[in-house]
């Protein structure tokens, strides 16, 4: 049921139900007694066809009192919304939405009505007003501050349709829940029109941490990659994010990915990227490919050799000064998919200290963990790599990764 035929079909009951008398209210006046009378017989038989003609008999009798019309326009409010005539629905419940007498714990719900048929409607504006009206009134349906933010947004209002479902957004955070796909789209999108870079940089994380699908990866690393790096470092620790959330998707990104692992004395993991490449068929070019398979055949032999010698390099590193060496061993061994030897290595060359890549030893470290299936110490490592601040992004995408 839409929220407009649940609106009206809420009206319609309580309508019927509650009928028009209170026994706190005047009486109609006579002339129009005896019509009004038809009319809510009719009413409690649900002839709506009856309701209407009788109501509209009332209406042409001259004089009328204020509590006439309020009872005419009352009865004719559940019998248009009986017929799903909209218009005729919401220019009765209009007609007596500021009545002394109608009863208060009817005006939330009779203004949010107004709001979902204006907004159905397209009349946004109209729209607005009255859901904002239903709030002010104690309405606390979770739908209405939801269509009065998109309204807001459809009427090009982003700035009040951003603060509407950031606060919705909150809302259910403080109350324990997931905030819904739908909401969390709107704020980006929100965020998007408004150029503001870090309310949408909050709207990719959530739906990364709640809803980890491809394309808000790929939204999350648009900004990254929109500012490619000079820094190979980082470039390869972003290729390796996307290669394991599934988004690296080119065939010149693998091998980029792959070149500068094996300039950083990682072969293994080079193999392992143009391997994957390879098996995804990515390369097109007879040109890409067959320099693509010289690559690949240049770090399977490096690979080999690599493997034999890191025993005795890594025995070389834990007697330098500094603590890279066991840091770049390691991360040789999450090349090789030796992940516990990797989490071992890389750990002691952060306890060696006097580091040349802080963050990136932490990056690495947070992986390690991660391979190891420890996600608590994963994140912690991640959330160290807080030094340089294009790392600590990327470091923060490796930690939201770890927790989706």
């Amino acid at each position: 049921m839409s929220r407009v035929a649940l609106a009206l079909a809420l009206v319609l009951g309580f309508a019927v139900a509650g009928g028009v008398a209170h026994a706190d209210e005047p009486q109609v006046s006579r002339a129009v007694a005896k019509s009004l009378k038809a009319a809510n017989d009719a009413l409690q038989a649900k002839n709506y066809d009856e309701v209407i003609a009788k109501t509209r008999e009332a209406a042409a009798i001259t004089p009328r009192t204020a509590y006439d019309d309020y009872v005419i326009h009352y009865m004719q409010m559940p019998a248009f919304a009986a017929k799903s005539n909209y218009a005729e629905t919401a220019s009765a419940i209009e007609a007596i939405i500021d009545s002394q007498y109608l009863p208060a714990n009817m005006k939330p719900q009779l203004l949010r009505t107004l709001m979902s048929i204006d907004y159905q409607q397209k009349d946004y504006d109209k729209a607005i007003t009255y859901g904002q009206r239903a709030l002010a009134a104690g309405d606390l349906s979770t739908d209405t501050p939801l269509i009065v933010a998109q309204a807001f947004y459809l009427t090009n209002k982003y700035k009040e349709a951003l603060a509407g479902m950031e606060a919705i957004v909150a809302r259910d955070e403080q109350a324990g829940r997931k905030p819904a796909e739908k909401s969390l789209n709107l704020v980006w999108s929100c965020a998007l029109k408004l150029k503001d870079d870090a309310a949408a940089a909050r709207a990719v994380e959530k739906l990364i941490l709640h809803y980890p699908k491809p394309d808000y990866w790929r939204n999350a690393m648009a900004g990254v990659l929109a500012n490619k790096t000079t820094d190979d470092r980082l470039l390869l620790m972003t290729y390796r994010l996307m290669a394991q959330v599934g988004i690296l998707s080119r065939g010149a990104d693998f091998t980029e990915m792959a070149q500068i692992a094996l300039d950083q004395g990682n072969p293994g993991e080079a193999q392992t990227i143009l391997e994957q490449a390879f098996t995804k068929n990515l390369y097109t070019e007879a040109h890409d490919k067959e320099r693509s398979q010289r690559l690949l055949d240049k770090v399977r032999r490096s690979a080999a050799d690599d493997r034999a010698t890191l025993p005795k390099a890594e025995r070389e590193a834990s007697n330098a000064a500094t603590g890279d060496g066991l840091v770049q061993i390691g991360a040789a061994y999450l090349g090789f998919s030796q992940p516990d030897k990797a989490l071992a290595s890389i750990s002691a060359g952060i306890a060696k200290g006097n580091l040349k890549y802080t963050d990136e030893s932490y990056m690495l470290l947070g992986i390690a963990y991660q391979r190891n299936k420890n996600t608590a110490e994963a994140i912690k490592a991640f959330n160290r790599a807080n030094n340089d601040p294009k790392y600590a992004r990327i470091a923060k995408l490796w930690a939201l990764e770890a927790r989706s």
